[in-house]
């Protein structure tokens, strides 16, 4: 029974770190799988002077995009480097011998492969000759996982044609397998020469102006070439390409542009690539680490206590083998081997329960699609912390129990039977401290837990200003299938038609940014009556909305109109803004009829109406400043995604949507169909994720915990088995008896507690940026958590205390 109480405390904490050590190596430590990855550098500049269009994604924020025009340049000299290498993640529609499927496309630079040192599995990898602007070749690169999992890993697919937004590219090579690009998260499906991109965004050129930022940029040292080196050498070059520049800024003001003009480039490692989906989970998964690392701690003291009990039971047969010649090495060696098999079968059922875990992980992760980003593989590195964690383990728990036993003489055991069955009072004392480290530990789980408990409901109840019951969504994006702007509308107006024509649909509408879904559009825009200042703030978030929108979204307008279907090109350009909008643009004056126009251009677009603001890319993030323009005014728009309001369940509306659609194009893809709920779920993953995680493990935390506390109490009972027979036989009551087992429990209980609240509290301020409209200390948390810990304790103590009342005075002054 030992060894198996041992290998499942074990197996537990150590498949817990195992499991979060393997998505923590995986998200945040492993090096990208090209030649040298410590010679890679990514390239970045500061975000204050990027103004006009910009456009970020997954790989970074506005301080890691360029314009094409300076990728050019740099990628004609880039100084100190061996070659830098271009690259964007697009959406993209991916039809091949008939079957079309909804993916991503990356338009890399001619260098990117080079660059990276990345070898073909089959054909050849984009070249410098394929990404010559406006006479580039035609051919794509298929990363492994869509060759595989789309094509079936076929190799005739070689020279022939693929259709990629609508258009024919040839098939020349397959990417190995693991190489899913620079950017965690942004795993493309094909990769295509950056010539190509007008035809890959046909809405948006991105190559013809300096105020159009989009391109990603990482680079290769020469060899013997410092970081510091390399980037001054480079900004040889980038300092002619700002003086270029100085004519596209000429509204700014002396000192900013006297800033932009002492502006550089700066070069950051980038063995890891680069990717917000790395960072964003980096602090969320060392948490995690930690508290599964406090959950091994706990599994740690309790090992330790049985091996203690343990050696309690064999003090006899140690104390011959010593009287017999065996010295005190040995004894301990041979205690410290019993203790490291245990740890390593315990290492070996954790292994197994980790390979589970991080498959349940993965699936959730990538929702349950195959992916050669995040896969449930243990690797090496993962395999060998397994190792580690269970050698730690059976050292720190057999060690003390080793040392007691080796130091045990003749004369010591004989004085201990004489009055005590289960060792002496020193092994009692470190057995309780050992219980008091572990309720400590539970404190620490316990209360961060409970914020994060806290933050979630904060999450889930936070007014997103708009109403997401009973809402389904998807996405269609017509112009990646070769529609033109002018088939697209007429496809929008006849999906409102025919999915608004569902029995039980209330209501459509669409937009071109998706709500709750990470995206975000700006704009610089020309306010009439805006502050004169050069250095306001003029960008703004926008969507491009269908008439209606705001009445069937929920979200209350304020002042004037919304959109109607007459706000089409034929009418006046309208829009309406939010109410930080107003507030930001005009202070408390009435926006109503004032115009703006994009960036530099003259004010043409009234507006309208004034709406309350709400939620845009992120349930955590503050209200925006945003303004909406119809999509029936918009001479580009190439996507939409549709919101469809019914209070049918979802084995109702889906499928009709799904036939609906179907009508009207079957080789449409339809992207990402689900309700507005679960796009909010999504939305907030990390954060669920982080809650049922640490939950976990807490809870784990406190059961072992008081496993260990119910342990130390039986064996305290058993201990003083003669005293409480004297007490019985003298008169004492049976609740007297049943108290002092109960007291020493909560005395226990106390002293773990008296640390472990006052840690916990500190190590919540290093996850306080983590929490959602939740500080650091909040005394109902701490109330909570004691409470559970106080009533989890009074369980693990009434056995004892009951079985210590049950004592026979006459058996007990006959126990030996």
């Amino acid at each position: 029974m030992l060894v198996l109480v041992v290998v499942l405390s074990l197996g537990l904490g150590i498949g817990a770190n195992t499991a979060i050590f393997s998505l923590l190596y995986q998200m945040v430590l492993k090096k990208l799988p090209v030649e040298k990855p410590e010679e890679l550098v990514l390239i970045k500049s500061p975000a204050e002077f990027k103004s006009g269009r910009t456009s970020t994604n997954n790989a970074g924020q506005h301080d890691s995009i360029f314009n094409y025009r300076t990728f050019r340049e740099l990628e004609k000299r880039p100084e100190g480097l061996t070659g830098i290498a271009g690259f964007r993640a697009l959406a993209a529609n991916l039809s091949f011998r008939g079957q079309t499927v909804d993916g991503s496309v990356m338009v890399v630079s001619g260098g990117y492969f080079d660059t990276l040192r990345v070898k073909p599995v089959v054909g050849r990898l984009v070249e410098r000759e394929d990404d010559v602007h406006g006479a580039g070749r035609p051919v794509a690169v298929l990363a492994h996982n869509y060759w595989q999992s789309q094509l079936g890993g076929r190799r005739d697919v070689l020279n022939q044609p693929i259709r990629v937004n609508g258009h024919l590219f040839t098939v020349v090579g397959i990417a190995p397998y693991g190489f899913t690009g620079t950017v965690l998260g942004d795993a493309p499906d094909v990769f295509v020469p950056m010539s190509f991109k007008p035809l890959m965004t046909p809405n948006w050129n991105g190559t013809d102006r300096w105020s159009d930022y989009w391109i990603y940029m990482a680079g290769r040292l020469k060899p013997g070439v410092t970081r510091q080196a390399a980037e001054a050498a480079l900004n040889s070059t980038y300092a002619g390409l700002v003086e270029q520049a100085l004519p596209e800024v000429k509204a700014w003001n002396a000192k900013r542009i006297e800033r932009f003009r002492q502006s550089r480039l700066t070069l950051e490692p980038g063995e890891k690539g680069q990717s917000s989906v790395r960072r964003s989970t980096e602090t969320p998964l060392l948490i995690l680490m930690a508290a599964t690392g406090l959950v091994l701690l706990i599994a740690i003291a309790n090992t330790a206590n049985l091996l203690l009990a343990r050696a309690a039971q064999r003090r006899k047969e140690v104390t011959i083998r010593a009287a017999l010649g065996a010295g005190r090495g040995e004894i301990m060696g041979q205690l410290l081997t019993e203790a490291l098999l245990l740890s390593l079968a315990g290492g070996a059922a954790g292994v197994l329960l980790a390979s589970w875990t991080v498959s349940l992980f993965v699936m959730v992760l990538s929702n349950g699609r195959a992916s050669e980003e995040i896969t449930a593989t243990l690797d090496w590195p993962v395999l060998l912390f397994a190792v580690g964690a269970s050698l730690a383990s059976g050292l720190l728990a057999g060690l003390y129990p080793a040392w007691e036993a080796g130091r045990r003489t003749l004369a010591t055991t004989l004085r201990d039977e004489a009055g005590q069955v289960s060792g002496n009072l020193a092994t009692a004392n470190v057995r309780k401290a050992l219980v008091c480290a572990q309720v400590m530990v539970s404190a620490l789980l316990l209360i961060p837990t409970g914020l994060f408990l806290k933050s979630l409901v904060n999450l889930l109840q936070v007014d997103l200003g708009l109403r997401t019951e009973n809402v389904y969504t998807f996405r269609i994006s017509p112009e990646l299938s070769g529609y033109k702007p002018a088939q697209s509308k007429l496809l929008f107006e006849r999906v409102e038609a025919e999915v608004g024509a569902i029995p039980g649909v209330a209501g459509v509408t669409g937009s071109l940014v998706p709500l709750i879904a990470g995206s975000t559009w700006g704009n610089d825009l020309n306010v009439e009556g805006a502050p004169a200042d050069q250095n306001f703030e003029r960008n703004s978030r926008f969507n491009v909305v269908g008439a209606g929108y705001f009445g069937k979204m929920g979200i209350p307008l304020v002042a004037g109109r919304e959109f109607t279907e007459s706000d089409n090109a034929a009418g006046p350009k309208v829009a309406v803004v939010s109410e930080k909008f107003v507030k930001h643009f005009f202070g408390d004056r009435n926006a109503l009829g004032r115009k703006f126009g994009l960036g530099g251009e003259k004010p043409d677009t009234e507006i309208v109406g004034v709406v309350r603001d709400s939620k845009y890319a992120s349930v955590k993030e503050e209200d925006p400043i945003v303004y909406y323009l119809p999509w029936r005014q918009s001479a580009e728009i190439g996507s939409l995604a549709f919101y469809v309001r019914s209070a049918l369940p979802a084995e109702q509306v889906i499928p009709q949507i799904r036939r609906a659609m179907k009508n009207l194009d079957a080789d449409l893809p339809l992207e990402d169909l689900r309700t507005l709920d679960e796009q909010v779920r999504i939305n907030i993953r990390s954060d669920r994720m982080v809650l049922n995680l640490a939950g976990s493990f807490a809870v784990l935390a406190t059961a072992l915990a008081m496993l260990g506390l119910y342990g130390v109490m039986a064996y305290s009972v058993t201990r003083r088995t003669r005293e409480i027979g004297i007490r019985l036989a003298l008169g004492a009551p049976l609740g007297s008896i049943r108290a002092m087992v109960l007291n020493e429990t909560m005395f226990i209980l106390g002293a773990g507690l008296l640390v472990g609240v006052p840690a916990a509290v500190a190590l919540a301020k290093l996850v306080e940026s983590q929490l959602f409209g939740v500080k650091s200390f909040d005394p109902w948390v701490v109330a909570g958590a004691v409470a559970a810990l106080c009533l989890s304790a009074l369980l693990a103590g009434f056995l004892p205390a009951r079985r210590a009342a049950r004592i026979q005075p006459t058996t007990a002054l006959r126990y030996e």
